[in-house]
């Protein structure tokens, strides 16, 4: 983990767009429009560095007929080509005291929804997640760093306008966090961090269906790590488990989702590509525990350094844990053709 040595400065402002259509479901067509700004600044002991970003989707302000038999897993796919903004931030300023480490950091994820709130039809809800994180560590070596430390953070979701939506699971969260990041290998990068998530739900709960005391306390874990097995394969991954907010409002739920992707460079032009995923979504007090795995291919043909041509295909399988449940279970298939151009 190398200490920065002198004073140096770098921000980059970036856009990325994207254009979707669906055959027969042009009322499902949709573009997005994203908009990064990456910056850091380092001298002889300190290092800073920030992002943020904003999303606008620019898709249909209308919603599907709420029915009790559509799954919750199916809801994102909808969710995420509706009208919205999203805004993603994250502040970092960390220094090295020969082999101590003292990191901050502060980070802001918001969802606001623009779609209409109809009887009768599904509504989102607004929801975002702020934090902040302080950490000391411990350098082990160059390629090994220990740490723990402390989040506070509040989690806010508006209710939604319709009959029986008046509720919602604002809270004030904490963690207590052990980690460790470093190279177990000359060509292997691993990231782990894990604790207790202690929520305290301020906001007009359901008390009928959310017994006991305002507090639940579950785990909190992210990981990654990469490895570079030879000059043309590599095998990435993630995973991580929080509690979050419905979108549909009225309820939380624990997210948990392990994912992994192996590539290889076939040539100076070819990229092919596995992916595997599995998403569960446990959410309370409403009584759902739903499941989804995707697995799928792609490739990516490099046409020159600054455009890209990629195809993917990938299988979607959901179904719920609780039994017997109608409707839960599906299956999809899904191929997409890209373009990526960089100016």
């Amino acid at each position: 983990l190398p200490q920065p040595t002198s004073t140096t400065t770098s921000v980059k402002l970036y856009y990325a767009g994207e254009i979707i259509r669906f055959d027969r479901w042009s009322g499902e067509d949709y573009s997005t429009h994203r908009l990064s700004l990456n910056g850091q600044f380092t001298t002889e002991v300190w290092k800073y560095s920030g992002e943020a970003s904003a999303l606008y989707i620019d898709g249909s302000r209308d919603t599907f007929v709420s029915m009790s038999t559509i799954n919750a897993n199916a809801i994102p796919l909808w969710r995420e080509r509706r009208e919205q903004w999203q805004y993603r931030m994250k502040l970092q300023t960390q220094a090295s005291f020969g082999a101590l480490l003292v990191r901050g950091t502060g980070t802001l994820i918001a969802y606001d929804y623009h779609t209409e709130v109809t009887l009768g039809k599904v509504a989102f809800a607004n929801r975002s997640d702020a934090q902040a994180a302080l950490d000391l560590g411990w350098t082990q070596s160059t390629n090994s760093l220990w740490y723990a430390g402390a989040r506070l953070g509040r989690q806010d979701q508006a209710t939604v306008p319709l009959p029986n939506y008046e509720f919602d699971y604002t809270n004030n969260y904490y963690r207590f966090v052990a980690g460790w990041e470093g190279k177990p290998c000359a060509n292997t990068t691993v990231t782990f961090s894990a604790g207790p998530e202690c929520h305290r739900y301020t906001g007009a709960i359901d008390q009928r269906v959310f017994l006991g005391s305002r507090d639940r306390t579950s785990l909190w874990f992210e990981g990654g790590f990469v490895a570079k097995l030879n000059s043309s394969l590599t095998l990435s991954g993630k995973a991580a488990q929080f509690d979050w907010l419905s979108s549909t409002g009225k309820s939380a739920y624990v997210d948990a989702i392990a994912e992994t992707t192996a590539a290889w460079t076939v040539s100076s032009i070819w990229t092919v590509r596995l992916t595997a995923k599995i998403h569960r979504c446990d959410y309370f007090p409403a009584v759902r525990d739903d499941w989804e795995s995707v697995y799928g291919a792609g490739a990516t043909l490099k046409l020159s350094k600054h455009a890209a041509l990629t195809l993917d295909a990938l299988n979607q399988d959901a179904w719920s844990a609780i039994t017997p449940v109608i409707g839960r279970k599906f299956q999809r298939l899904y191929v997409s053709f890209g373009a990526t151009l960089k100016m």
